[in-house]
């Protein structure tokens, strides 16, 4: 997937959560429905003042809108671990941690 995507499917994400549907965040944004639909679904580059603007209209950081901890099951669904020795499976427990603390200090926010 292309950060693009990610970054799009957060905002989404982010914008549902808020209740908000998208005529009404691209009107804060000042762009169409369209264009944020282009965003959303990862069609469209954007830029880094653009995803800046959408976390503040959001109530967001912009660290929230780039990264994937709680995208398509977790940080440890997106790394993919096939071999079963004692190395990777350290790594997929230490994922694991990772995310588990990911999301309590979400939930704490």
């Amino acid at each position: 997937m292309k950060a693009k995507e990610i970054i799009g499917r957060n905002i989404q994400r982010h914008r549902e959560m808020a209740e908000l549907k998208q005529e009404t965040l691209a009107k804060i944004l000042d762009i169409t429905p369209s264009a944020l639909s282009q965003i959303e679904t990862g069609k469209t580059d954007i830029s880094v003042t653009r995803i800046e603007e959408i976390a503040l209209a959001l109530n967001k950081s912009f660290f929230d809108l780039v990264t994937t901890p709680n995208h398509i099951g977790g940080i440890q669904n997106s790394v993919p671990i096939e071999s079963n020795n004692e190395l990777t499976s350290s790594i997929k427990d230490l994922l694991v941690k990772i995310n588990n603390f990911l999301e309590k200090t979400e939930l704490k926010s």
